[in-house]
């Protein structure tokens, strides 16, 4: 069995690409990035591209659509850019799919969706969504919509609160807050997003969402708490003015992943830990 992934090269991606290979499936990456690993087939392309995608699909069963512009500062700055790529793309991602018969597409969505704080990538993401939706009922192509938690972890691209807080506790500069530090968020260790990407692939998934998150809020001062206690409480915690733009996050977490018979494992401690170790030795 031949899994696609596009963005497999990435810090999602990439981990997505272990657990299949770890689970005994044929992976081929497509990326605009060289795979990480040696060990599966990889194909430069870019996802704007139809030709590009139509090739890298043939004789493919299952398709990961994780390539996107995830970057929300990034996605702000070149608002067109973001469209082009992420629901444009997603299209010709999609269209590639239908061409090549693939049997289900698995798109990479977020929780941030139905946040109702309104952002353009979450208009990106909830478009492709209902894309999704249409390629099924419109041409029969199946898909699994899988919204993501706050994914940290190894690989990181050192933009989410966590990374950045141990990099400033690494260099024994302060923990800055913006507000009052209570914004939550759903995280998830990457390497259990990864598992729950992969149980995704079970038959019972097949038309149906999921929000792939850690099973409680952890607020941002918790998280700067927890980097200062693993430093034995010798870094300065700072609380800097409110971003207006920022997410207040939500009370409960909805994993909704009963039938998938997956749940995340790593503990919120732990998972920093672990990308501590890994920040150390890279």
């Amino acid at each position: 069995m031949v899994v696609l992934v596009t963005g497999g090269s990435g810090f999602i991606g990439s981990h997505v690409v272990d657990n299949l290979v770890d689970n005994g499936f044929d992976v081929r990456v497509f990326d605009i990035l060289k795979s990480h690993r040696d060990d599966v087939e990889f194909i430069s392309g870019d996802i704007t591209s139809q030709d590009e995608l139509n090739t890298a699909m043939q004789d493919v069963e299952f398709v990961y659509h994780i390539a996107a512009a995830s970057n929300v500062n990034k996605v702000v700055e070149k608002p067109v850019d973001a469209v082009n790529l992420n629901i444009l793309g997603t299209a010709k991602v999609l269209d590639a799919a239908r061409t090549n018969d693939v049997e289900r597409i698995l798109f990479a969505s977020s929780y941030f969706v139905d946040s109702g704080k309104g952002h353009l990538y979450a208009t990106t993401k909830k478009a492709s969504e209902m894309m999704c939706k249409d390629f099924y009922t419109l041409y029969g192509l199946p898909y699994t919509i899988l919204r993501y938690g706050t994914a940290y972890g190894p690989r990181s691209r050192g933009e989410d609160v966590i990374s950045i807080f141990v990099e400033k506790a690494m260099a024994g500069e302060p923990l800055e807050i913006h507000g009052s530090g209570s914004q939550s968020r759903n995280f998830i260790y990457v390497e259990d997003l990864a598992d729950g990407n992969v149980a995704a692939l079970s038959q019972a998934a097949r038309n149906k969402t999921y929000t792939l998150e850690g099973n409680k809020s952890v607020s941002i001062r918790d998280i700067a708490e927890m980097v200062n206690h693993l430093f034995d409480d010798k870094i300065d915690i700072k609380f800097v003015s409110n971003r207006t733009d920022d997410y207040d996050g939500k009370d409960v977490a909805d994993t909704s992943c009963e039938d998938l018979r997956w749940e995340p494992k790593v503990e919120m401690e732990d998972g920093i830990r672990r990308y501590m170790e890994w920040y150390i030795k890279k």
